[in-house]
């Protein structure tokens, strides 16, 4: 299989967890103007999972939550740091 194939698949096999990351770093990093924020990508990334427990085919999973905690983690790195 090409490099390219797998990358392919890769991102595709894991787009939900990238999603997550996405959310968790984006609204943390709005901490950069309003201190408080600094606990949405949490926030959301918890939301998230306990509507789609509640709403099938959905369900409620720890990978999405490890991906949101490392987004919010990637998020406070670069709020520290501005």
């Amino acid at each position: 299989m090409k490099f390219l194939d797998k990358l392919d698949q890769w991102l595709y096999k894991y787009q939900e967890e990238q999603l997550h990351f996405l959310w968790a770093f984006a609204f943390t990093t709005l901490a950069i103007w309003w201190k408080p924020l600094i606990v949405m990508g949490l926030v959301v990334t918890v939301a998230k999972e306990v509507w789609d427990s509640r709403n099938p085919p959905h369900k409620f999973e720890w990978r999405d939550i490890q991906f949101g905690g490392l987004g919010w983690i990637a998020g406070l790195l670069i709020v520290g740091g501005a």
